[in-house]
């Protein structure tokens, strides 16, 4: 076959590509990955029976803002990565808000906070587990979304799975947080912000033989 007629033959089969591809299909992974990451919770440690009460609380809403505005910024992230060449500065600068943000709050509370009270508010009363539990709920998440990566075309492969399990990272927090008892800013900062790094590093091991080519 000429080089020509190869063209006009890949030419003939070209249709309109959906805009909202990338965001459809990285909605329907993080979809899969909620169910996913919600039934292991539910299988592994139940349901809370004061759970009517505990939504009744600001800081039950305060504490789902952090994976919420992590998982809205990292979704925009993951888009970008998974697009060749698209810019990422601001990307990174919004995923990286939400993480300055909390802790600039919880450096606010710990200096309010008589000396010999602050190692207990960053340490909570499971903080041993704590991390472990989100990473393991992130991973139902992260599965789907290194599917969807797949089918993109991302050539900062590292990037692309960081991305990922920062998205998934935020998303097994997200379920985690319906679980926890935690309800101190300080310990948010440290250990919440450390399973979600764990999961990113975690894509980013990953990525580079799982995503190529």
């Amino acid at each position: 076959m000429k080089t020509r007629e190869l063209i006009v033959r890949l030419a003939g089969d070209m249709s309109p590509v959906d805009r909202n591809a990338v965001p459809k299909l990285l909605n329907r992974a993080l979809m899969t990955g909620l169910a996913g990451g919600t039934g292991l919770l539910v299988a592994l440690y139940g349901i809370r029976s004061d759970m009517p009460e505990l939504i009744l609380t600001s800081m039950f809403w305060a504490r789902l803002a952090f994976p919420l505005a992590t998982i809205l910024t990292a979704m925009k992230l993951s888009e970008r990565l998974g697009r060749p060449g698209a810019p990422l500065k601001l990307a990174w600068i919004a995923v990286a808000l939400p993480i300055i943000s909390m802790s600039l709050v919880a450096l606010g509370i710990l200096l309010a906070t008589p000396p010999g009270y602050r190692l207990q508010l960053v340490l909570g009363t499971t903080w041993r587990n704590t991390t472990a539990s989100v990473v393991l709920l992130s991973l139902p998440s992260l599965a789907a979304m290194m599917h969807a990566m797949r089918r993109l075309a991302p050539t900062r492969l590292a990037l692309a799975g960081a991305g990922s399990g920062l998205l998934a990272g935020a998303q097994g927090l997200l379920v985690y947080s319906l679980y926890s008892p935690e309800m101190a800013v300080p310990f948010w900062s440290v250990w919440y912000v450390l399973a979600v790094a764990i999961t990113a590093g975690i894509g980013a091991s990953i990525a580079p033989w799982y995503l190529r080519w």
